[in-house]
């Protein structure tokens, strides 16, 4: 393995230099920055996307962590920026990763070579621009990083500041400024709450409602504590075989805690009734901030903030309907006729996933829409690949076209080059992301593997009862799972132009993942009614109660041997410390769910 070059290109690639290292590949990645962490180390660089110093984990300390390098025991339970960003860089120091990548190095474009046997991978840095060879390629440059731009009618009549949130890193530049948000998502709403105590008035503009809920639960335990292996894979169970129910159910069970959740910040007397308390709450929700009604929430994750409700109670941010057009010097003009003078406007409206990059990289090709190249849409105008809108623009495509999305097997390989290329950067989880890149990272591995030896000639080993090679299924099979993939989701865009580019389906993709990974997990326990985790109960109870009544986390993906001879391509390496995180995963979340009720019913004497 050790003679097949690979490259890797962006941040969300750090688990993929370690997978497939670890198997034996020659990778090397490309990063342009100049450390590790991605959109999670801050940058003063306007071009480069990065959280906020102030920004908070939408994902508990709890559910994260790589499968063999735990979070420190310390952190918060949810951690900063800063922190996800100094985890990161000690995951690649303490895997000795830095020596295989080449910082402030841009990969520009990604083409098929002459011979049609390797990619030629075009770089930029300091030192000029270079045409590098590589046998595979895996992208995990994200999908955060071309902003993207509503109409802006007027905009050159516009005296004001205009900049889209990629560029916002403090709200120094607008101290004493009438500031309009445009966006209720999780981005727009850091933005506000940065700016809440500088601007002299604060504008948020969005045209629909949003639900927008809190981390925790009532009691003070993270809601994501609560979600354990088993549950969620029989959300994903239900979701695949009742979606017409689930729907519904979901966005019935976060309305109610937005409304829960507004209710606790009611600045009311003591002695109003609870009952008052969330009819205010809900009164203020729908009428007052227009929160409601909103999109689904089948097919995207709410804004999650702990202090943007709070502070639409306190009048420091001030909700106004959607941007329609600039119309003066120094105003704006709402859907809702009004007109608001401001003298700056952050768009908060998302970014494009670039595509363009592989000019080979095939598109749609199925619901109604031929097969292009990404090459020829960028010669169109569309080049960028789908957006990845931000928050309530994701119904305001006024562009009138239906989206492009790229064909990718389960979300990761392009068919007609699955055995030399790799995507980390399209697909859309409602879990944590950069577990599910090493996930991801992991399948790609043992995948490859089996395909480097299956090309060769050779023969996979076969043993009885163990578990057959990661080999990719045939070049027709992948390309009806991705046809059957873009119709469903072109379906459901149009019934709801919410769902984002890129929404896995749950229920097969995890399967997928984790049957090519080898980890184990699916055979051993799974949802309540596949009868799976009886014999772990009887041969592990401790195991069985950590994981059955724990949170959802990734250690566990090294715990199972599935390939006790370590056979190219049939499955990960185990990690003798992975028993033991899941343990301390397991008490420590216990010991806080203890002092987080035990305060909480303090509180209510």
């Amino acid at each position: 393995m050790e003679t097949i070059n690979i490259a890797i290109i962006g941040p969300a690639g750090l688990t993929a230099l370690k997978t497939l290292r670890e198997e034996g590949f020659n990778a090397i990645a490309f990063e342009r920055r100049d450390k590790a962490g991605g959109l999670w180390s801050f940058s003063n660089d306007a071009t480069y996307t990065s959280t906020l110093n102030e920004t908070v984990c939408n994902v508990s300390k709890f559910t994260s962590g790589f499968s063999d390098f735990p979070v420190p025991e310390d952190w918060p339970p949810y951690p900063t920026s800063s922190q996800i960003a100094e985890y990161f860089n000690s995951y690649a120091a303490h895997f000795k990763l830095y020596y295989y990548v080449r910082f402030n190095t841009t990969v520009t474009r990604v083409t098929r070579s002459r011979t049609n046997d390797a990619w030629d991978i075009h770089i930029t840095n300091t030192k000029g621009t270079e045409v590098l060879v590589f046998d595979k390629v895996v992208f995990g440059h994200g999908c955060e990083s071309l902003p993207t731009w509503p109409p802006m009618p007027g905009r050159d009549i516009f005296r004001g500041m205009v900049i889209h949130s990629q560029s916002y890193k403090s709200p120094e530049p607008f101290r004493n400024m009438r500031v309009l948000v445009v966006g209720i998502g999780n981005t727009a709403c850091d933005v506000s709450l940065s700016l809440r105590k500088h601007a002299a008035t604060l504008y948020q503009s969005y045209r629909r409602g949003r639900i927008l809920v809190s981390r925790y639960l009532d009691n003070g335990i993270p809601t994501d504590a609560e979600l354990s292996w088993p549950t969620m894979r029989l959300k994903y169970f239900l979701d695949h075989h009742m979606p017409w129910l689930m729907t519904s159910v979901a966005d019935r069970l976060l309305v109610n805690k937005m409304i829960n959740d507004a209710a606790r910040s009611e600045p009311v007397a003591p002695e109003v009734s609870r009952r008052e308390r969330l009819n205010r709450a809900a009164h203020r929700v729908q009428e007052d901030w227009r929160l409601l009604p909103c999109s689904s929430m089948a097919h995207c994750g709410p804004t999650v903030q702990e202090h943007f409700i709070p502070a639409l109670y306190e009048g420091n941010i001030l909700p106004v309907h959607g941007f329609k057009e600039f119309a003066g010097g120094d105003r704006v003009l709402l859907d809702d006729g009004t007109v608001l003078e401001v003298d700056a406007v952050i768009f908060c409206t998302g970014y494009h996933l670039d595509i363009s990059i592989m000019p080979e990289m095939e598109m749609d090709g199925a619901g109604g829409l031929p097969l292009k190249s990404a090459g020829s849409l960028s010669q169109e105008g569309r080049g960028d690949g789908e957006e990845i809108l931000e928050e309530e623009e994701e119904e305001d495509r006024r562009y009138n076209q239906k989206p492009t999305i790229p064909r990718l097997y389960h979300m990761i390989f392009p068919p007609r080059w699955a055995a030399s290329v790799a995507f980390l950067s399209w697909m859309t989880p409602l879990e944590n992301v950069w577990n599910l890149c090493e996930l991801a990272s992991m399948a790609i591995a043992q995948i490859w593997a089996a395909e480097t030896i299956r090309s060769k000639g050779e023969q996979m080993p076969r043993r009885d009862g163990y578990r057959p090679a990661a080999l990719l299924p045939s070049l027709d099979e992948m390309n009806a799972q991705v046809d059957a993939y873009h119709v469903w989701w072109r379906g459901e865009w149009e019934k709801d132009q919410s769902i984002r580019s890129g929404y896995v389906q749950a229920y097969p993709f995890y399967r997928f993942l984790h049957d090519a990974s080898g980890t184990g997990v699916y055979d051993n326990l799974d949802h309540i009614f596949s009868g799976r985790g009886w014999r772990l109960w009887w041969n592990d109870r401790e195991l069985w109660t950590w994981l059955v009544h724990g949170p959802t986390n990734s250690y566990s993906w090294r715990i199972f041997e599935t390939n006790p001879q370590g056979i190219l391509g049939c499955g990960r390496k185990t990690w003798p410390g992975a028993r033991k995180a899941v343990q301390r995963a397991f008490e420590i979340c216990e010991e806080f769910k203890r002092q987080a009720r035990a305060d909480y019913e303090k509180e209510s004497i």
